[in-house]
């Protein structure tokens, strides 16, 4: 009798945890549209539905102690040089703390990156898209429809972005 209560408990709190996550993973993908305004290390001016109103918008949240990240942002280049003549866009929000901050400058410059990077060392962006953990990335359509989200990276997922990234661009096409 009481390991039947027990499992019936267990039952209720794994379906109570199961809806909570599934409503916070849908929080996201419910919103009308997400937007803000951003200004890069470049000191540029960047307002997101403006990104996306020109094709497909990549945000990825990003930190430099993530090793995931840093291997992402490599492949993220690649497809930034490939696509953003076609109207591909990138933005990176790296998350590191205000301490961290400045060493975020020197890295990119380091290692070639032309596509913009902000600065979020409050974590206030990755709030506002209800993300959680880095890598953390977003790609938008062109009216700013959230299309794919992806948590962590592997090597072998730019693959899959990039399948995402080809068909936004041939139906703004």
């Amino acid at each position: 009798m009481k390991i039947r209560s027990l499992n019936k408990k267990i039952f209720c709190l794994l379906f109570a945890l199961c809806s909570l996550l599934s409503a916070l993973c849908s929080t996201l993908s419910a919103q009308e549209k997400i937007d803000f305004s951003v200004t890069t290390l470049s000191d540029e001016e960047i307002q997101l539905s403006q990104l996306y109103a020109k094709g497909p918008t990549l945000v990825t949240f990003w930190a430099l102690w993530c090793e995931p990240c840093k291997s992402e942002m490599r492949s993220l280049q690649s497809l930034f040089e490939k696509y953003s003549e076609q109207g591909f866009s990138l933005l990176t929000i790296n998350e590191d703390s205000p301490k961290s901050a400045a060493k975020v400058s020197s890295y990119i410059a380091s290692q070639n990156y032309s596509f913009p990077v902000v600065l979020d060392p409050n974590g206030e962006l990755l709030q506002l898209v209800n993300g959680q953990s880095v890598p953390f990335a977003i790609l938008f359509d062109t009216g700013g429809k959230i299309v794919h989200q992806r948590i962590g990276y592997l090597h072998g997922d730019e693959k899959e972005l990039e399948k995402e990234i080809v068909k936004l661009i041939s139906k703004t096409e």
